[in-house]
């Protein structure tokens, strides 16, 4: 390659460079940390007993739960299955409790109608039915009546507030089969109560099937006598009966309500009537899950391991560069140049994709980047080394580099594409931080290519084309001298 070409290969490298960190610095581009760097919650769910699961099964509950986390606006979380247990990790969420409750609900939804009502004061109130409690079972399944609890929060007729209930004073019903299930909804968004102005509400959108049988339900109820019980349509969210709404007398006998909307008064507010509607839109959980562990990771653990790590990158860093300079002189202060270029290129690069990408930095990711320090030094190494054969061969300085970047690119090509398979294969294969790990070593792999064919090639060979520098003993250019031969005895001398 001309010494032209050479100056610009060169010059464009560091141009490309300087314009990735100049757009990292005026955006202030910050790196995604995952959950062991900025700390959150980590939860292992696993199927309660008594339960038919199956691969698919867990994959559709895993579907669930990540369009749940998605929609909490979580930055790249790791929602994954080890077997029959999931994993849920969640960096940067500090309410443990709330994520619990989103992550860990069943959202079986029911609209049943109502059969009797038993008020507190019936006397056949105690055996009417479960005992009112906080800890309720799931909904029946279809075809079946059942007698389920009011809710623990229910409005004051008069002041339309929320109040919280005790056991002993919530209502049980009688309930016929389920007419609408939670399968039957299209939408779900959180509204405040128009009329009270201070009550939060869910506004549910029914969808296919669930339109006509929501038409059929009410029609049938709006046939009942006015006060009577079996005017109402109770709305039961797991095994709890969050409302049960009478129809209203606009409601004609036999024609319903037409258009698949629904209104659930939620409890909780504002967040409980968001979280509710949340758990709506995504859909039902399949199985019962339980949880397994549930701990929040403390973000001062996470950000001692970053310094850590990155106190190791650069002592190793530090030491690679003591022994390019002892190996090889001036060519090896020109190879950490190179380890220069390829850290900012690989930082850069992980630092556009957390922005771009939602790319999330672990202490496994911090780890695969170390390493590649090593393979970035070795393709410095494998190049200088080509370029001492060569002279050895008798070539010059000149057309010794340009022989040794043929052959040193062809090994670092062999070489780091073996890498970069190993590293996509466990990115698939792996759960967890490993994935991290493998994704900046592939990356890596990459970008030390790159800053081979492109900056160590034009720094190595303009340096070579410098008859002043190839001259000087400091930069490790010329060919060394090759020791005396030993002096032969002559024949018939004695050794």
């Amino acid at each position: 390659m001309r010494r032209g070409r050479l100056v610009a290969v060169l010059a464009t490298f560091v141009v490309l460079v300087a314009a990735l960190w100049i757009f990292i610095i005026v955006r202030d581009v910050e790196p995604q940390l995952g959950l062991d760097l900025q700390g959150g919650v980590s939860i292992t769910l696993v199927p309660a007993p008594g339960q038919e699961v199956d691969s698919e099964i867990l994959d559709q509950t895993v579907s669930v739960i990540r369009n749940r986390v998605d929609a909490l606006g979580v930055a790249e979380p790791e929602i994954a299955r080890q077997g029959d247990t999931i994993i849920v990790q969640l960096p940067g969420v500090t309410d443990q409790r709330n994520a619990q409750e989103v992550i860990g609900r069943t959202a079986q939804l029911q609209f049943r109608p109502v059969l009797e009502v038993v008020v507190p004061e019936a006397p056949n109130y105690a055996d009417a039915g479960p005992v009112c409690g906080e800890n309720v079972a799931e909904a029946p399944g279809a075809d079946a009546e059942a007698v389920l609890c009011e809710g623990p929060e229910s409005l004051d007729p008069v002041t339309g507030e929320p109040v919280q209930l005790p056991p002993e004073q919530r209502a049980k019903y009688r309930l016929g089969p389920p007419a609408v299930t939670g399968d039957d909804v299209g939408d779900a968004t959180a509204a405040l109560n128009q009329l009270s102005g201070t009550s939060w509400e869910v506004q549910l959108e029914l969808q296919g099937d669930g339109v006509a049988a929501f038409e059929q339900i009410t029609g049938e109820l709006a046939c009942a006598p006015t006060g009577s019980p079996n005017r109402q349509l109770a709305i039961v969210l797991d095994g709890v009966v969050e409302s049960a709404p009478p129809m209203a007398d606009t409601i004609l006998c036999d024609q319903g309500i037409p258009d698949g909307s629904a209104v659930i008064t939620a409890g909780g507010g504002e967040e409980g009537a968001r979280e509710l509607a949340l758990v709506l839109r995504t859909g039902a959980l399949p199985i019962e899950l339980e949880f397994a562990t549930s701990q929040s990771v403390s973000p001062t653990l996470g950000r001692e391991s970053l310094d850590a790590g990155l106190l190791a990158g650069v002592i190793g860093l530090v030491l690679v560069a003591l022994y390019l300079i002892v190996l090889y002189r001036g060519i090896g202060l020109a190879a950490i140049a190179e380890l220069v270029m390829f850290g900012l290129l690989t930082i850069g690069a992980i630092l556009l994709l957390g922005e771009f990408a939602g790319f999330t930095l672990t202490l496994a990711g911090i780890a695969g980047v170390i390493v590649s320090i090593g393979i970035a030094a070795d393709s410095s190494i494998i190049y200088r080394e080509r370029f001492r054969d060569e002279l050895r061969a008798g070539r010059t300085i000149r057309t010794a580099a340009d022989h040794a970047f043929t052959n040193a690119f062809r090994t670092n090509l062999s070489g780091n594409s073996v890498s970069f398979l190993a590293a996509a294969v466990l990115y698939v294969l792996a759960v967890g931080p490993v994935r991290g790990f493998a994704f900046t070593l592939g990356l890596s792999t990459l970008v030390d290519t790159f800053v081979l064919a492109t900056f160590t090639r034009a720094l190595f060979g303009l340096l070579a084309r410098s008859p002043k520098l190839a001259r000087s003993p400091l930069m490790g250019l010329r060919q060394e001298p090759s020791p005396a031969p030993s002096e032969q005895p002559r024949k018939g001398s004695l050794v």
